[in-house]
């Protein structure tokens, strides 16, 4: 009897160059009565296909350009009769010191996962003040999670398919780019938001 030969789905090394973004940096919309969050995910510039003629189109032709960061308007949702516009980002110096968004890569190469902290995790967590989402954009897409009130402000993410490109599993935040063979996870966004402070971004 023949033995099928098992599959593997180790990621390690299995991409050896980081992979293009299949989305532009999203957009975030939250409803100030409910807390309802809505992500918007434009696609890539390299990835917008033409219905009619099945070519790729080159970017911010025609009506592309309005949906890319060189866009001058966005659009518009509602919810709970209320229009929403996009989360805007804190600059306050202040209040990025008291947000800052830590991570740390573990698992090693078979489970590409990232804990993810706010406030180095002690960032307050009651019902009027905490930090409400975590968010990770990846190469091809993103993952948000809701983080429940009086817990930690902390999530772990998982990754898979081109967002586990290969990476060492070093402490990558002390290495630096010019040191890491696999490029770890470089690019890769993180966002947090407080509910009394707004949005906030961490580029790696």
């Amino acid at each position: 009897m023949r033995i099928p030969k098992s599959e593997n789905y180790s990621t390690h090394c299995s991409i050896s160059h980081r992979p293009p973004f299949r989305t532009c940096e999203p957009l975030f919309y939250r409803c100030p009565h409910c807390g309802a969050v809505t992500v918007i995910h434009y696609p890539s510039p390299a990835d917008v296909t033409s219905h009619a003629s099945g070519e790729h189109r080159k970017p911010f032709e025609k009506n592309i350009d309005e949906h890319y960061p060189e866009r001058t308007h966005y659009p518009v949702l509602s919810c709970c009769d209320t229009a929403l516009a996009p989360l805007q980002l804190s600059t306050d110096p202040g209040l990025l010191e008291d947000h800052k968004i830590e991570f740390t890569i573990f698992g090693g190469f078979e489970h590409n996962s990232m804990n993810v902290t706010v406030g180095s995790g002690i960032h307050p967590m009651q019902k009027d003040h905490r930090i409400e989402w975590l968010y990770v954009r990846g190469f091809q897409g993103g993952q948000l999670k809701m983080l429940p009130p009086a817990g930690s402000a902390k999530a772990n993410f998982s990754f898979a398919d081109e967002d586990a490109y290969a990476y060492c599993d070093r402490p990558i935040c002390k290495m630096g780019r010019e040191h890491c063979l696999f490029q770890c996870k470089r690019e890769v966004v993180l966002y947090a938001y407080c509910s009394r402070h707004g949005l906030f971004r961490l580029a790696l």
